[in-house]
């Protein structure tokens, strides 16, 4: 069965998910579009935009002692990091649906234990 998870329209971040592969098509960072094999997936991590405390810390202090006083909270960007035995995927989802991201991790781990079960 295939199911196709939508992620952002402009740019366009779509993966299809069948039964063996999926398939990324990412219009920000073409390198990541490809199909890929379950069987070759070693992880999926989801991150939510959190702030970088130690970036934003430092920016106040180099403020304050150049007198600029522009100091601002520095945000790393939510992301899909997805490992694969001979490379690792960023698709970084910057205005894309976060809820939907949380299913089609959960979809691409549940699919990941199905291919790597080993039977006897």
């Amino acid at each position: 069965m295939t199911e196709i998870v939508v992620l952002r329209n402009k740019p366009e971040l779509r993966i299809i998910l069948n039964n063996d592969e999926f398939e990324i098509v990412d219009a920000s960072e073409p390198k990541n579009n490809g199909i890929y094999s379950f069987g070759e997936l070693k992880n999926v991590e989801l991150n939510a935009e959190r702030t970088n405390w130690l970036i934003s810390i430092l920016s106040v202090i180099t403020d304050f002692i150049t007198g600029i006083g522009n100091g601002a909270r520095f945000k790393d960007k939510s992301n899909l990091n997805i490992e694969m035995e001979n490379r690792n995927l960023k698709l970084w989802l910057i205005n894309a649906d976060f809820g939907k991201a949380e299913k089609l991790t959960e979809l691409i781990k549940s699919k990941k234990t199905i291919h790597n079960t080993v039977y006897n």
